[in-house]
């Protein structure tokens, strides 16, 4: 729920945030873990705006989820559960539009009883 929980905060600052800048700022977060899983170079792209604040938000969480003592997630794991969070962002802006993952994930934080991908 750490990533979740950092792209709400950015939703809450900024309401005209939408599904497709979640979804880049997750390809992005997606990529440099999977650059870390193969030894290679992570080369950053190009993300601005709500994109980068949403990239920004999730890194820091996930930064300081990884720098607690205890086991944590490969970057192999992170990667795939990026990819299975962009595929629930595209499977809810098909279902419910241009916002339809943020009041998804925002209906089940408020309710406390959402099935979230743990990765922590």
């Amino acid at each position: 729920m750490t990533v979740e929980l950092a792209v709400l905060g950015v939703y809450g600052a900024h309401p005209d945030l939408t599904d497709a800048q979640v979804d880049s700022a997750f390809e992005e977060l997606a990529r440099r873990y999977r650059a870390e899983a193969t030894n290679f170079p992570f080369k950053p792209g190009k993300l601005d705006g709500l994109r980068a604040e949403v990239h920004d938000a999730a890194l820091r969480n996930l930064t300081t989820l990884l720098a607690q003592p205890g086991d944590h997630p490969s970057a192999e794991e992170l990667r795939q559960g990026l990819g299975r969070l962009r595929s629930s962002v595209k499977t809810w802006t098909r279902e419910a539009g241009r916002q339809g993952y943020l009041r998804y994930i925002e209906q089940y934080v408020n309710s406390g009883d959402g099935d979230f991908l743990n990765l922590d």
